[in-house]
Order: C-alpha cells, then sequence, then structure tokens
C-alpha cells in the first residue's frame, strides 16, 4: 500500500518542483545563452521573414557571413534601445572596400549577399580591433566618426590625442592634423542589409563596435 507521504512526494514532483525547474531552464538559457525575439524588419529578408519569431545565440564575437541582432542606443538616451538585424561582412582586423559594386574583403572579392546593388557606391577602411592604433583620414572619418566620441565618452584617452567631443566635424580632420592616430578600446565590425533599403547599417552607422551585437541568429519559425 502506497503511503499518504510518498503519494504527496510524488505530486509535489509531478506538479511542483518539475515545472518550477523548467522555469528555472529556460530562465537561464534565456539570460546567458538564448535570446528569442520577434523580426519587425524586412532588412534580412527571406531568410528572415518580417513578424516570425527567431531565437538567437548570445554572443559577441560573430563570423563572416553570420546574421547578427544588434542594439542601438535611442535618440538622446531615450530608452528602449532600437534593435536590428544585418550581416556581418567584415572582421576587426579586416580591409574592406566597394568597388564598382563589388565586396572586397582582405583585397579578396567576397560573397554579397544584399539584393539591389548600387555601382556607383564606394568606401575603403580597415576595422578596429582592441588595443590598435589606427590612421583617421577623410577616407575612413565617416565610418569611423560615431566610435570615436563614444570612445572619448567612455574611456580616458592618451595624453597625446587630440579631443573631438565638442569640436565641429567640419573642422575634425584640422584638428587631427596634430595626431592622426587614433587607440580603439574594442573590436569593430561591418554590417551589412540584405535588403539594403529596409534598415541602415554600416554604410549609415559607421562601425559596429562587438558589445553591440546582442546574438547571432540561429532561426527563424
Amino acid at each position: 500500500m502506497i503511503s499518504n507521504r510518498r503519494i504527496l512526494h510524488s505530486s509535489f514532483v509531478r506538479y511542483g518542483a518539475l515545472p518550477l525547474g523548467l522555469i528555472v531552464l529556460v530562465v537561464v538559457l534565456r539570460l546567458f545563452f538564448f535570446l528569442p525575439f520577434r523580426v519587425m524588419t524586412s532588412a534580412q529578408s527571406p531568410d528572415l521573414r518580417l513578424g516570425t519569431w527567431a531565437l538567437a545565440r548570445r554572443s559577441h564575437s560573430p563570423k563572416h557571413g553570420d546574421i547578427v541582432l544588434f542594439r542601438l542606443p535611442s535618440p538622446r538616451g531615450r530608452t528602449p534601445e532600437s534593435l536590428h538585424l544585418g550581416r556581418i561582412v567584415a572582421l576587426p582586423g579586416d580591409s574592406i572596400e566597394l568597388r564598382a559594386g563589388r565586396l572586397v574583403v582582405n583585397e579578396e572579392e567576397v560573397h554579397d549577399y544584399r539584393h539591389e546593388i548600387n555601382p556607383t557606391e564606394s568606401y575603403a577602411l580597415r576595422l578596429p580591433r582592441e588595443g590598435g592604433v589606427y590612421p583617421i583620414t577623410s577616407t575612413n572619418l565617416v565610418a569611423y566618426r560615431s566610435a570615436l566620441l563614444e570612445e572619448q565618452k567612455l574611456y580616458p584617452s592618451a595624453p597625446d590625442e587630440v579631443a573631438l567631443e565638442g569640436t565641429d566635424p567640419k573642422h575634425w580632420l584640422k584638428a587631427l592634423a596634430k595626431n592622426p592616430y587614433h587607440t580603439f578600446r574594442r573590436d569593430y565590425y561591418w554590417v551589412l542589409t540584405d535588403q539594403t533599403q529596409a534598415a541602415p547599417d554600416s554604410r549609415h552607422l559607421g562601425i559596429l563596435p562587438a558589445d553591440a551585437i546582442l546574438g547571432i541568429v540561429l532561426f527563424s519559425l
């Protein structure tokens, strides 16, 4: 005959401990390993269709070709931050160039996922890596600008580095003539959207810091 104590223990495991354990497991997985989210942009369609649910693995170290979920600060520091999707095209330390509509990374042409290509668009720069010292030139200034301002707010500048905050961007190159080199404190990526007209990417936002990347998208439903 089964005792009342054993019945109560079995009921607790079935209806109490087991569901609670599953909830804790889901919370832990979500906080530290995975991030479910709703796709609110057509930037990566048809791979990620507007309105579907998707799952991202939390990581700040994507590889070439990965689709990532990243955050951008809201204007004037308002919350919540906006979330965006894009594809990793270049990694920290890579050189990237757009030549007559062709993407060239580290002097090799790479597969272009974009569905609309503007043959007149062009740029060339190197993606900074943490601790690297890079010259600021008229060619890369637009892509580096936001990162330079943010780094000078977040980290103490070297004594010989030129302070840019409060300086009119039109006069940055003139100010940087004293010392055009900057030591970057973070790793940076170049991110492009497959649907180039659907959402902003590095062509508009500049280089993307690693800590802005929330995760690598695994799949959508």
